[in-house]
């Protein structure tokens, strides 16, 4: 068997996503009606691993299910997808996680039942070959338990000897601890957006926030939403501006197909402005359908969309 282009790790449960431009629940058993409700592939770890399929890697996913029908329903949607499963483990003594997204368009709210998102465990790290990847992504980082975020750095450190590379797109953090011990001297490219960027340094704007990040060595690469995003490496610092879609349907997963787009990029050796291009765009072209799997663009499609992109240098004022 040949070798993965990329290995991710992390969250593999459905979204329901209910959709209303006046979404704010009322309780006291009081019934609303919204625009529409839909049941998809979530979980950023799931949808980063079939963005970079559609995208033309060979793709691996590491994570947790239960043994019931929301597991089933990302298995066999992900297999569909040509995402490779073999390191999916079921867990029949907990149910497969949940997130429900109250979105409102360009804004939303996400409520997420962990269940087996954290039941992926140290001995499922260890399980893996020293290189199971040309390069492993790290998903979800707080929603994992507490053991497997002590053993990841080790594990990180194990792969990165063997010649991969490593990746890590943290999400919220629920408790709002922005923590991230030994874990990012193992990271080569660090993937928040500007609100978990923030909330990691401390600082008060994403200029700010970049400089701070220079002690941990790592790339980092912002996302800043409709503005696009922003890459800090040893060679410099690159901004994209992005630009919107005829159609839009949701921002459900656009960061992590973004952060597919940006490890398709590294991998097939672009530089630093062709990546960040490839990542704003397949980020950009996915909001044109309902949660974060339905409308990501193949190769070809991101890269016509990343030719038209402006690049300038430097991290914008409006980042302040």
């Amino acid at each position: 068997m040949s070798e993965l282009d990329l290995l991710v790790l992390g969250d593999v449960n459905p979204d329901v996503i209910v959709s209303g431009a006046q979404l704010s629940p009322r309780f006291d058993q009081v019934e609303q009606l919204v625009d529409r409700a839909a049941l998809v592939v979530g979980g950023s770890a799931s949808i980063t691993a079939a963005a970079a399929v559609r995208l033309g890697l060979s793709v691996g996913l590491c994570g947790v299910v239960g043994d019931d029908d929301l597991g089933r329903f990302m298995t066999d949607r992900l297999s569909s997808a040509d995402v490779d499963l073999g390191r999916v483990r079921i867990d029949s003594s907990t149910p497969t996680g949940l997130s429900v997204m109250l979105d409102r368009g360009r804004d939303r709210a996400i409520l997420t039942a962990p269940g087996s998102i954290p039941a992926l465990a140290q001995a499922d790290l260890a399980r893996l070959p020293d290189r199971p990847a040309r390069h492993v992504h790290v998903s979800s980082y707080y929603l994992m338990s507490d053991s497997y975020r002590q053993a990841l750095p080790a594990a990180l450190r194990r792969f990165r000897r063997s010649g991969a590379t490593t990746s890590l797109d943290t999400n919220w953090d629920p408790e709002g601890t922005w923590d991230l011990a030994d874990v990012l001297a193992e990271t080569d490219v660090f993937l928040p957006n500007r609100a978990e960027l923030l909330g990691v340094t401390g600082c008060a704007s994403v200029p700010e926030a970049l400089d701070a990040m220079a002690t941990h060595g790592c790339d980092v690469v912002v996302k800043l939403g409709e503005a696009g995003a922003v890459s800090r490496t040893g060679r410099g610092t690159v901004r994209v501006a992005a630009t919107s879609p005829a159609t839009f349907a949701d921002a459900v997963g656009a960061g992590d197909t973004f952060d597919a787009g940006l490890v398709v990029g590294r991998l097939s050796g672009l530089d630093d402005e062709q990546s960040l291009r490839l990542a704003v765009a397949a980020g950009t072209l996915s909001t044109r359908g309902v949660g974060g799997t339905a409308t990501q663009p193949d190769l070809a499609e991101a890269q016509a969309w990343a030719d038209r992109l402006m690049v300038t240098s430097g991290a914008a004022e409006e980042d302040r």
